[in-house]
């Protein structure tokens, strides 16, 4: 059965900083309540100003991390930590290495996919994605960014809804989209891990974003039409809670 998703049109800059003040809430209420909080996270373009915007309430508020643990959606094949086009180091620029320095987030508590892992051993290391995941209780809160062709992390279209963790062929739109970071299209990874759209849906909210009219096509599928494979961010209407913030050219064929 589809479900609403509540949909908010905006400009990027307050669509980054609304995200951010819903995720330090949820943090905050959490903590209040004596409870572990459990994020979900997500890299790439989109999300380097929600994060920006996040460590500068957090610090400016004197937000505690201490009692949050994370968990990212992906990793490239063969990508280890220390590379600079790993999501790893992505994260640790954008977001833990500031909040672990000010915030009190503990590194030991953020799990980022093993891109070197899963290229020699790919079933166990998306097994401790998801065993991660049951031992926190689930995820409180994943943020999402849509790709052009739709996908939500690296499921791309044809992937099953109840699809797990585990290593995809990512499609040539998506190495495209990559290829001015890695240097060029035949320097980025073939293959990565990806939580599956089962795993994603499991979370208790979904936050998502889209910026730009590239992405306009995947937004409207989003919202309409087939909730199918050929669609894998029509996925997100089979969730009961959903926040989908835009920019007007992502809205701009909305239903």
């Amino acid at each position: 059965m589809a479900s609403e998703i509540a949909v908010t049109v905006t400009t990027r800059v307050e669509a980054e900083r609304a995200v951010a003040r819903l995720i330090l809430d949820l943090v905050e209420a959490r903590r209040l309540a004596g409870d572990g909080c459990a994020l979900g996270l997500a890299t790439g373009g989109t999300m380097v100003g929600v994060y920006a915007a996040l460590v500068e309430l957090a610090v400016a508020e004197g937000a505690s991390f201490e009692h949050v643990a994370t968990v990212n959606l992906d990793e490239y094949l063969g990508l280890g930590p220390e590379h600079p086009q790993s999501f790893a180091a992505f994260m640790h620029a954008h977001l833990f290495g500031p909040l672990a320095e000010r915030c009190g987030l503990a590194l030991e508590r953020t799990l980022v996919p093993d891109g070197l892992l899963a290229a020699s051993d790919p079933i166990r290391a998306a097994r401790l994605v998801e065993a991660r995941i049951a031992e926190l209780g689930g995820l409180d809160l994943q943020l999402l960014g849509i790709g052009r062709n739709g996908h939500l992390a690296f499921n791309e279209p044809g992937a099953s809804h109840r699809s797990r963790t585990r290593v995809v062929a990512l499609a040539r739109a998506t190495r495209e989209d990559a290829a001015a970071t890695f240097g060029g299209l035949a320097e980025v990874p073939r293959r990565a891990l990806t939580m599956g759209l089962g795993t994603i849906l499991d979370a208790r909210r979904l936050a998502v974003l889209a910026f730009g009219a590239g992405k306009a096509e995947a937004v409207r599928t989003a919202l309409s039409g087939p909730i199918d494979r050929a669609r894998p961010a029509s996925a997100l209407r089979r969730h009961r809670d959903v926040s989908l913030w835009l920019d007007a050219e992502a809205a701009s064929r909305r239903p």
